[in-house]
């Protein structure tokens, strides 16, 4: 594999001390949950049926792992070693090893060493994207030439509306350093500046995100939000889950409510295939 990119290096050392227990414990709480609820949906409508998958960015191999239970051949490919590891570790336990083509631990930027237009479906979830801020055309073209005709890319980015509710919902506050126009600048450009995040990075709305697509040669099928009408702190969550008939009913309604306004919640889900 290629030498990662300056970035690569300094998003694969923030997920190595981020940690691949906390990285997979992230879907473990209430919200989590009802997450994990939206984007499985989301992917059962977009990414099955399908016989080849690469899981781009795949963390500890939680959605590898759920697509190999579907019947997938998978490749995961991470820029983190401590998440490629934890990966094999959990592909083991769930045994579905001899679904696995390969594990690989390297940036976005090296799909090119692998089988490129052989993926029925690519996954490129959690904030990959966002992550190489002047890079996301680029990064989206590879994605794009990886697939195999008629394949689908599933991906999702940070969402620079829903982002910011959420953290607001939890009672978080700017530092006492950030001045109101930083933070209306952070709002109106998605760019986080340090005060926000530990290395450069680019939120996106809705429409940003389908004209970028547009722009790299992707067609949009479909947006969601991960989360809309259930984005409340846990003990909400808790309280409404006590009532098993209201919280599927409210699960559904979610997995409705968040593809009508894909800019609702901290991540924007997108489907989309390649033009011609």
């Amino acid at each position: 594999m290629d030498t990662p990119t300056p970035d690569a290096e300094n998003i694969r050392a923030f997920y190595n001390e981020y940690g691949a227990e906390r990285e997979w414990a992230r879907f473990d709480t209430m919200l989590g949950q009802v997450q994990l609820h939206v984007i499985t949906q989301f992917l059962r409508d977009w990414a099955l049926p399908a016989s080849r998958a690469l899981d781009v960015g795949s963390g500890p191999g939680r959605f590898a792992i759920w697509l190999a239970e579907q019947g997938c051949r998978v490749t995961l490919l991470d820029v983190s070693d401590a998440m490629i590891a934890a990966a094999r570790e959990r592909v083991r336990a769930a045994q579905v090893e001899s679904a696995v083509e390969g594990f690989y631990q390297a940036s976005l930027f090296d799909i090119g060493t692998l089988d490129v237009g052989t993926f029925d479906v690519i996954l490129c979830l959690g904030g990959v994207l966002n992550y190489y801020p002047q890079d996301m055309p680029a990064a989206l073209r590879d994605l794009r030439q990886a697939l195999a005709p008629g394949g689908r890319l599933i991906g999702t980015v940070m969402s620079t509306v829903g982002a910011l509710a959420s953290s607001l919902s939890r009672g978080w506050a700017p530092p006492e350093s950030v001045a109101a126009q930083e933070l209306r600048q952070v709002y109106e450009t998605g760019v986080l500046t340090e005060a926000f995040s530990p290395h450069p990075a680019k939120m996106l709305h809705a429409g940003e995100l389908r004209q970028l697509l547009s722009e790299s040669g992707l067609r949009t099928l479909g947006l969601s939000a991960t989360d809309c009408l259930l984005s409340v702190p846990d003990a909400g969550l808790e309280a409404l889950r006590t009532r098993d008939n209201l919280f599927r009913t409210l699960l559904d309604l979610e997995v409705d409510a968040c593809r009508r306004m894909p800019d609702a919640g901290g991540h924007i889900l997108f489907a989309a295939d390649a033009v011609g």
